[in-house]
C-alpha cells in the first residue's frame, strides 16, 4: 500500500509539473479525469501496446544483466570495480560509435530507423554492464561470507559434504544477486525509456517523448496537434499520464519480482520461520 501511494504521488507531481501553462487550481481539479483517461479505449490501446514493448525491452535487459553478473565473476575484483565506476555516458558514446561504425561501413545512412534495433541493443548492453558489475560483486561477496560463516564451519565439522556447502552458498549468492537487481530496475527502466524516446523506437519512451513534446510545445491557435487522434491536448495529456503510470507500474512489478525471487532463493531461515 505504501509503495502504491508513493508511485501515485510521483505520478501526481510529474503531471502537475508538466502542465505549466495551466493555473494550479485547474491542474488539481483536472488530475482525476487525466488519471482515469487511461480507461479511454483509444488511449488504452495506444499506451498498452507500447507498455508491452517496453516490458519486453526491460525484461531482456534484466535477463542480460543477470547473465552478465554470472559471467563477470571470472574477472578480478579490480576490473569489476573499474567497470562498476565507469560512467554510463561514456559507455553510451562507445555504443553510438560502435553502431555508426557497423552500419555506415555497410552502406546504411540516416534516418536512424533501419538500424535502431542494433543501436537499442548496444545501448542496452552499455547500460547493463555497470549494473551487472555491481550485481557480480554483491554475488561473490555473499558467496564468500556464506562459506566463511560460523554455521558453514559447523556444518562441515558435522560431516556435511563440501558439495552441499557450495550449493547452499550458491543459493545465498543468487539471492543477493536478485536483491541487488531489484534495486536497479527503476534506473535501468528509466535509461531504456530515454533511449527509446531519443531513437524514436516503439515503446513507452517514444509515447512519453511525443506526449511531452505536445505538453511543452507552444502552438498557435488552430495548429495541428502532435498526436493525431481526436482529443488534441487532452489526448496528449492522457497519453502522457497513461504512459507514465504504466512505466511506474512496470518498474514496481519488476522490482517486486526480483525481491520475491531473492526470498525464494535464499535458504537461510527468516524471522518467524523454523530452521529446517
Amino acid at each position: 500500500m505504501r509503495r502504491a501511494l508513493g508511485l501515485l504521488s510521483l505520478h501526481f507531481i510529474v503531471l502537475l509539473g508538466v502542465q505549466r501553462t495551466v493555473p494550479l487550481p485547474e491542474r488539481l481539479a483536472r488530475y482525476p479525469s487525466v488519471l482515469l483517461g487511461l480507461g479511454r479505449p483509444e488511449v488504452f490501446r495506444e499506451v498498452l501496446t507500447q507498455a508491452a514493448l517496453s516490458a519486453s525491452y526491460l525484461g531482456l535487459a534484466l535477463l542480460l544483466a543477470w547473465g552478465l553478473a554470472g559471467a563477470l565473476r571470472r574477472l578480478v575484483r579490480p576490473a569489476l570495480w573499474v567497470l562498476e565506476g565507469t560512467p554510463q555516458f561514456l559507455l553510451l558514446v562507445l555504443g553510438i560509435w560502435g553502431g555508426l561504425s557497423l552500419t555506415l561501413a555497410r552502406g546504411a545512412d540516416f534516418p536512424l530507423t533501419p538500424w535502431s534495433p542494433l543501436m537499442l541493443g548496444l545501448f542496452t548492453v552499455a547500460l547493463t554492464l555497470p549494473v551487472a558489475a555491481r550485481a557480480s560483486l554483491a554475488t561473490e561477496e555473499a558467496r564468500r561470507q556464506a562459506l566463511a560463516a560460523d554455521h558453514t564451519r559447523t556444518a562441515r565439522a558435522m560431516g556435511l559434504s563440501e558439495r552441499a556447502v557450495e550449493r547452499r552458498a550458491l543459493r545465498v549468492s543468487l539471492a543477493e544477486r536478485a536483491g541487488t537487481l531489484s534495486g536497479e530496475v527503476f534506473g535501468l527502466g528509466l535509461a531504456l525509456v530515454v533511449m527509446e524516446g531519443l531513437l524514436q523506437f516503439p515503446g513507452l519512451g517514444n509515447t512519453l517523448y511525443v506526449a511531452l513534446q505536445g505538453a511543452f510545445a507552444v502552438r498557435p491557435p488552430g495548429a495541428v496537434p502532435l498526436v493525431p487522434p481526436t482529443g488534441g491536448a487532452a489526448f496528449e495529456l492522457q497519453a502522457l499520464s497513461g504512459a507514465l503510470l504504466l512505466w511506474l507500474l512496470l518498474g514496481a512489478w519488476g522490482s517486486a519480482l526480483f525481491v520475491r525471487l531473492a526470498l525464494r532463493l535464499d535458504p537461510r531461515p527468516r524471522s518467524g520461520e523454523e530452521t529446517r
